[in-house]
């Protein structure tokens, strides 16, 4: 090869490199609108991407979780209670295992309705103690003291008639869980 060819070369490479960067200084970047919209699209589903992410992280870390409550062991049976002459039909709910239950805490449904609380003296009902649900007055229920010679409140009715049945249902109502759910039948 001679001097000539090599400068030649040279000459030939310069003249590609100038004219490939006159013709992308004559490109406006901003004017190409084919390579602008692809990156808009990007950085628009990104940034709604980033948004529905905080606001889904904001909404499930602003919920306050309750650890489950301890569990807890009930009975419910049906039972003669006598009162002077009278004999009554009464619920013996029976706290038979498990944490105690604060009666503040509790609420009490037989058939879905409640029960009155103001005649339980006990503010904690723990294992191995009983109360009982009976009638009282017209057709209001109530939980009294077991035995009935510790309470001062006596049943007035039966709580269920022959033949019949009722849904206890107790209720944990911090936590809005059924501790206890049972149907007791009259024979």
């Amino acid at each position: 090869m001679t001097q000539k060819s090599v400068t030649n070369g040279k000459k030939n490479a310069n003249t590609n490199v100038n004219t490939n960067v006159k013709a992308n200084a004559n490109k406006n970047f901003l004017a190409d609108k084919k390579a602008l919209s692809p990156i808009v699209g990007v950085l628009l589903l990104l940034a709604i991407t980033v948004i529905m992410a905080g606001y889904l992280a904001t909404e499930v870390l602003s919920f306050e979780f309750t650890a489950p409550s301890k569990p807890v062991s009930l009975s419910a049976r049906l039972e003669k209670v006598t009162v002077g002459a009278a004999s009554y039909n009464a619920i013996r709910l029976e706290h038979t295992g498990g944490a105690p239950l604060d009666t503040a805490n509790l609420k009490i449904l037989v058939n879905q309705t409640d029960t009155d609380f103001s005649y339980l003296s006990k503010d904690v009902f723990g294992i191995g103690e009983s109360v009982l649900l009976c009638g009282i007055e017209s057709d209001k229920t109530a939980v009294l003291q077991y035995p009935i010679g510790q309470s001062s409140k006596k049943p007035a009715r039966d709580i269920l008639k022959s033949g019949d049945s009722a849904e206890v249902v107790v209720i944990d109502i911090t936590t809005n869980q059924i501790l206890f759910k049972t149907t007791v039948r009259s024979h």
